[in-house]
This record gives structure tokens, C-alpha cells and sequence, in this order.
């Protein structure tokens, strides 16, 4: 065990800039940039920052925009203090607390966790595509710069080598990058509510917030070990390729998952959704984008009354589990060892 920990290491410390650097890298613009949108009153709920940074009345610095209503325009207006007040067409005025009920300001406590989801994901996404270049170049790089011949001299097997950079690639990797999500996001969300209290809303419960934030990080946690389970024989494939492609081990890696099933698309392809060919030829670029766990994902986008986002997280657990149950997932285990067996039988048999 201290040998494979050790190899671990050694992996997470030659693929640093891959691995750590860049998420955190990304993470840090991104915090930079919303955090200068929000000091600079560049997040206003959707309105026109421009109108209302370049709109002046002569009583003060006041920005207002007028909005189409039924019954007539509402005037919105933000003052100096960054209070918002709407004034109704018939000249009933209100702050923006006072127009929004209890029932919307819980929605927000659903809403704003959602929201701030989709820039703090980010890190995730670009590691999922920056371990695939890493992933591919891990034993062939070593053979570049015979490194491995180093390696091989120590106490440790081909197939632990092997097991090991997987393992720090793909696992340590990927849940690093989720690590760095989290935290991306609960700064990113810590801002949005300070944005709303600075504009004068009361009432919106942080904890409640992070509440439901922490249940986004559960299924994200959940659901991205079972994407490394779906997807694990198209790294093991790549890792494979990585052992014995003799140059540019990426293209040899992926061009084989896209290139036969478009071939295949352009000879013998008749328009049948239900091809069982072109469906097998495309199943590995189908894992590798997580499409059997997100197939029938949009069944469970449920809303309340209020028609307020939720995230239904019991639900989406039982469809992630159902994952177990079927043979293919299994399968795909199954032939995940073999490529990964085969990579170190490769590595053994061939030092340069």
C-alpha cells in the first residue's frame, strides 16, 4: 500500500500543473471576475447595468429603467445606497423587499445555489477533458524520456505502475477538481447573497442557501464516481494506447472512438435510430460524456407550485444507482481490467 501511495504522489507531482494548477488557476479568474462585477454593481438582477450606470437625475446619482406592465410602465429605480424601489403606475412605491413575498424568497434559497452552479463547475469541466490528454500521454512519456528505465529498476510491477496512474489521473484528479468546485462555489454563492442584502432584500436564510448547495455537492460527489465506473473502459483503452502507441498517443487513442462509427455513418448508415451497429461503435464516446447516467435526466427536472427549480436528490441518486443494475455497466468493469492488464503487459514487455 505505501508503495502505490508513493506512486500516486510521484503521478500527482509530474502531472501538477495538469491537475492542480489549472483548476485552481480557473477557479481564481473566475472569483476575480465575479467579485469585480459585484463591487463594480455589474450584477443587478438581469437589468441593463449600462442604463443604469449612465442614467442620472439632477436630485442625485439615481439610475432607473422603465418596465412594461399590464396596467402601465413600473418604474425601477437603484439609488446611491444601492437600495432598489419600484414605483407601480399608480404611484404606489415600494422597496424591493416590500415587492417580493415570502414564498418568492424562498424560491430564491433554491434558486441562487442553482445559479452560481453553472460558473463554479467550471474547474470540473475543464479537468475532465485536460486528464484525458494527461491520461494519454502517461506511460508513453515516460518511454520519450526514459524515465522509465529509472522505474522499472525499483521494487514496484508493471501493474501497480500502471493501476497507479489511473487512479491519480482520473480519481485524485477529478475529485481535486471537484474540491476546488465546491469551494469556487460557496464563494461565488456567499457573493450573491451579500448582493442581495446590499440591494435591500431581507429574509433570504444563508444556511437555508447552503443547505441546499450542499445537496448539489452530494450528487455531484455521487454522481461523478458513477461517471468514473461508466467511463473507466475508455480510460482503461486510452492507458492502453498510452503503453504502445509509438507517437502522438492522443490521436491514436480517440481518433478509432470517432473516425469508425463516422465511417460507418457514411457507408452504411440508413437513417435507423435503432442500429445496434452504430449504437456499440458509439458507446464508448457516449461513456465518455456520461450519457448513460444522464439518459432520462430531464424526467426528473421537477418544480414546485411556484414553479421554483428544486434539486431532487433522492431521485436522482435511485436513477444514478440504477446504473448497478445494469449488465453493461458491469461489462464495461470488466473490460476496464483487461486494458488496464494489458497496459502493463505492454509496459513490461516494451521499455522504449
Amino acid at each position: 500500500m505505501n508503495k502505490f501511495l508513493t506512486l500516486i504522489r510521484r503521478d500527482m507531482a509530474d502531472n501538477r500543473g495538469a491537475l492542480v494548477i489549472t483548476p485552481l488557476v480557473i477557479a481564481a479568474i473566475l472569483l476575480a471576475v465575479t467579485t469585480f462585477a459585484t463591487l463594480t454593481g455589474n450584477a443587478r438582477f438581469g437589468f441593463d447595468p449600462e442604463k443604469f450606470a449612465n442614467a442620472e437625475r439632477s436630485g442625485g446619482a439615481q439610475g432607473q429603467m422603465i418596465l412594461d406592465a399590464e396596467d402601465g410602465g413600473a418604474t425601477v429605480k437603484r439609488g446611491p445606497d444601492g437600495k432598489i424601489t419600484i414605483t407601480s403606475p399608480d404611484g404606489e412605491t415600494k422597496t424591493l423587499d416590500q415587492a417580493i413575498d415570502p414564498k418568492t424568497k424562498a424560491g430564491l434559497e433554491a434558486i441562487l445555489p442553482v445559479g452560481t452552479a453553472a460558473a463554479a463547475v467550471l474547474p470540473l469541466g475543464i479537468a475532465l477533458i485536460s486528464i484525458l490528454f494527461v491520461l494519454a500521454g502517461a506511460l508513453h512519456d515516460e518511454r520519450k524520456d526514459r524515465t522509465i528505465l529509472f522505474w522499472k529498476s525499483m521494487p514496484v510491477s508493471d501493474l501497480q505502475t500502471t493501476s497507479a496512474k489511473l487512479v491519480s489521473i482520473v480519481g485524485v484528479g477529478l475529485f481535486f477538481a471537484l474540491a476546488v468546485t465546491i469551494v469556487l462555489h460557496i464563494a461565488i454563492t456567499g457573493l450573491a447573497v451579500a448582493t442581495i442584502g446590499n440591494v435591500g432584500i431581507t429574509g433570504v436564510s444563508a444556511g437555508a442557501v447552503f443547505l441546499n448547495a450542499t445537496k448539489m455537492w452530494a450528487v455531484l460527489a455521487v454522481g461523478l464516481l458513477f461517471y468514473i465506473g461508466w467511463a473507466l473502459p475508455v480510460y482503461g483503452w486510452v492507458t492502453m494506447v498510452s503503453a504502445w502507441a509509438p507517437k502522438m498517443p492522443f490521436v491514436a487513442a480517440f481518433a478509432p472512438l470517432f473516425v469508425v462509427p463516422l465511417v460507418y455513418m457514411a457507408i452504411a448508415y440508413r437513417g435507423d435510430d435503432n442500429d445496434m451497429i452504430l449504437n456499440a461503435l458509439w458507446e464508448p464516446a457516449g461513456r465518455l460524456i456520461g450519457e448513460p447516467m444522464t439518459d432520462g435526466m430531464s424526467r426528473l427536472a421537477e418544480r414546485s407550485s411556484d414553479q421554483v427549480p428544486t434539486v431532487p436528490v433522492t431521485e436522482i441518486l435511485a436513477h444514478f444507482s440504477k446504473g448497478l443494475a445494469q449488465p453493461s455497466f458491469w461489462i464495461g468493469l470488466v473490460v476496464a481490467g483487461g486494458f488496464i492488464y494489458a497496459a502493463s503487459e505492454i509496459r513490461r514487455r516494451r521499455a522504449l
